[in-house]
């Protein structure tokens, strides 16, 4: 039988195919379909056991799956902007029908937990990600690397309804302001560490357009974050394939205040040193601990992913 992996087109977010990778990596690359996670209830082919793991979702109408599909629901993210709209009676009893539910984080467990869904805390598969996969031979990892440190205080017009634009034009320039003072200090203080420092954008600039494209920008990313030695950003998927390949890893808070941002954290946060910006220019990088708190979770993550395959 086919596995199914999911994958996100029109994504502009290489964390989605960050996820995808890691995926893979545990199945092996034989034998496998990637399934568009939007879409998952369109699929209409032979049954196909399926990993159903990451942020659900865009679409929430187009929830539940397809019946040809056989799930295992590992490192799951629920998106609270739907979890109304998503929890109806259709999706709680396809839940329950294909219990336990592995989650990627504490939010998500205690919302499916709160239904009656049978669901437990698995922290996130990309924590599984080898480092030697990545990392070209006789390449010496060395220096920090830079990921969306402030991805989150970047300005932008909020297009949701009139009023909230309108709001938005009116703040932008006092945030832009901000975002410019922020980054040029945070520029500063790097210039100053003994560290050679590379800057990479987990964001791409236009929507991925296929699975393969995906997964290239994807493979790319994490290649340069093997060969680094620290991690700067604020992008989980950034931070917990850096925490998997051994880097030492400090993740910046701010501007996570958004409802969605905090529960994505909930039970990944204390993995790796989390601070705010003032505290970022306190913290010695040369004496940030490597930390090992997700492997608990990793070999059962490699154990569940495994028995459903061999099933």
């Amino acid at each position: 039988m086919e596995t199914g992996i999911l994958g996100f087109i029109g994504s502009k977010n290489i964390g989605d195919y960050v996820q995808t990778k890691a995926a893979i990596d545990l199945v092996g690359s034989k034998n496998i379909k990637i399934l568009d996670r939007e879409n998952l209830d369109k699929y209409n082919d032979n049954v196909i056991q399926t990993i159903i793991n990451g942020w659900f979702m865009e679409s929430p109408e187009n929830w539940p799956p397809s019946e040809k599909i056989k799930p295992l629901f590992i490192s799951f993210h629920l998106n609270p902007s739907i979890k109304t709209e998503f929890l109806k009676d259709e999706s709680i009893k396809y839940f329950k029908s294909h219990e336990p539910v592995g989650c990627r984080d504490i939010y998500t467990r205690d919302i499916l937990l709160e239904k009656g869904i049978n669901a437990y805390y698995s922290s996130c598969i990309t924590t599984t990600i080898d480092r030697n996969n990545y990392l070209k031979s006789k390449t010496q990892a060395e220096g920090i690397i830079v990921i969306g440190a402030f991805d989150r205080l970047k300005p932008t017009l909020d297009y949701k309804s009139s009023l909230k634009l309108l709001l938005s034009i009116f703040k932008y320039p006092f945030k832009k302001i901000d975002y410019t003072l922020k980054l040029s200090k945070f520029n500063r203080h790097l210039k100053n560490q003994n560290f050679k420092i590379k800057r990479y954008s987990q964001l791409n600039k236009r929507p991925i357009k296929s699975h393969n494209e995906g997964l290239n920008l994807a493979s790319e990313m994490l290649e340069k974050i093997a060969e680094s030695e620290v991690m700067i950003t604020s992008r989980i998927h950034a931070a917990l394939p850096a925490l998997a390949m051994g880097l030492k890893v400090i993740f910046i808070d701010q501007g996570l205040d958004h409802i969605n941002h905090k529960h994505r954290l909930s039970g990944l946060k204390n993995y790796f040193t989390c601070v705010n910006l003032k505290d970022f220019f306190m913290i010695n990088l040369d004496n940030i601990p490597v930390t090992d708190k997700h492997k608990v979770y990793t070999q059962k993550i490699k154990d569940t992913i495994n028995n459903f395959l061999t099933q």
